[in-house]
């Protein structure tokens, strides 16, 4: 365990200067997999966050520029979220800078135990995930949608 915590604090301090937040991070890398079939709803459920906590992120994504939002066609009361060339430079730009910040610690590492490391920390974030999740995905009162055009 004090291994992963070492790890973790690494992770965190790799992150820290950056201008996205965790969600923010989740948000974007869920929009470029949806392909703008994004909804908030899934979004609050994969990242673990409560849906109100989403409905912010979505906003100030959008108000950067990092996303876009259109109404969903099989849900009028919802919204799809897609994300934009802005922020699929945003996500490179946070991708790039972890990765030269941790392929140094990699440099005398085989390949072999690259691929090792790889499956194994695949299969502990899989197994936490469909063991731990707690999250809560209340959803906003339909008189704060504001995403509407009025």
């Amino acid at each position: 365990m004090a291994a992963l915590r070492e790890c973790a604090r690494h992770v965190q301090r790799g992150v820290a200067d950056q201008p996205l937040d965790e969600v923010d991070i989740g948000l974007l890398t869920l929009a470029g997999a949806e392909k703008g079939a994004l909804k908030p709803s899934q979004a609050a459920a994969a990242l673990e966050v409560a849906f109100p906590s989403v409905t912010r992120h979505v906003r100030a994504l959008q108000d950067k520029g990092l996303i876009t939002i259109a109404p969903d066609t099989d849900d009028g009361r919802s919204y799809a979220i897609t994300l934009s060339k802005a922020g699929e430079q945003a996500l490179r730009t946070y991708r790039d800078s972890l990765v030269a910040r941790f392929t140094p610690a990699f440099a005398d590492w085989q390949a072999t135990d690259l691929a090792a490391l790889a499956t194994q920390v695949t299969r502990l974030a899989e197994s936490m995930s469909a063991t731990l999740s707690t999250a809560t995905t209340r959803r906003t009162p339909t008189s704060a949608i504001w995403w509407r055009e009025t």
